[in-house]
């Protein structure tokens, strides 16, 4: 009796051991089974985020091509001063400011009455106007400058700028950080080309330039990026 207890106890134990085999094996197979299905998920994620990456540079290099332009101007003329220029002086010089409903003139007496923003941009355009392209480049970000290009105009005449129009597009914060995307608008008088060359001479037309403004803890204020209208509201640039 007692051997027959015995010999079922350990073939309980033996019966019990492939058990606790067969979960153990069941469990690594599982193990690897999810590894496997996080495995071809994320080759997955890295496939579809190439191809996106690639369909968005495509699309890029696409509109880049539609909006490119040839111009030719006429030779810049480094020494000449637009403010002894009387058909200049004649247009609409003034710095209008519209904020959705009514436009509002910016001048240097009432400059305070405006958003921090708006005062940092108005004197953007002034540096614009009097050719100081040393100050203008010192508005951006390192990272700007470093990433900017064929965007960046290391040398540029005074410009004859006129219907000039400042107007917020977007605002936002990010932990201590104010982000202001703010569009300028204008159109310039004999245009040279050293300052904008995606507008003919003559035309007098305009693209608007959104500028996007990071104001930091301090109040510090910087241009971190500038996208024209077009590059701007096709998304491909965030």
């Amino acid at each position: 009796m007692r051997d027959e207890y015995e010999e079922r106890s350990e073939e309980e134990i033996v019966a019990q051991r492939k058990k606790s085999e067969k979960r153990k094996k069941i469990l690594a197979a599982a193990v690897l089974c999810v590894a496997g299905v996080f495995a071809l998920f994320g080759i997955l994620l890295l496939i579809l985020s190439g191809a996106s990456r690639c369909t968005k540079e495509q699309a890029k290099t696409q509109l880049e091509d539609e909006l490119r332009r040839s111009y030719n101007y006429v030779d810049p003329d480094y020494e000449l001063n637009i403010f002894e220029d009387e058909g200049y002086l004649a247009k609409d010089r003034e710095i209008w400011f519209n904020d959705g409903v009514v436009k509002t003139i910016i001048t240097d007496s009432n400059l305070g009455n405006y958003a921090p923003e708006i005062q940092f941009m108005y004197n953007v355009v002034n540096l614009i106007i009097k050719g100081d392209y040393v100050a203008y480049n010192k508005i951006f970000t390192e990272n700007y400058l470093q990433n900017a290009g064929d965007d960046l105009r290391e040398r540029f005449t005074m410009q004859q700028l006129f219907q000039i129009e400042l107007q917020y597009v977007n605002r936002w914060q990010e932990g201590s950080t104010v982000f202001s995307d703010i569009m300028l608008t204008y159109r310039i008088r004999n245009n040279n080309g050293t300052f904008r060359n995606d507008l003919d001479y003559n035309d007098e037309g305009t693209i608007p330039v959104i500028y996007r403004l990071s104001t930091d803890a301090e109040g510090t204020i910087q241009a971190s990026n500038m996208l024209t209208y077009s590059k701007y509201y096709s998304g491909l640039y965030e």
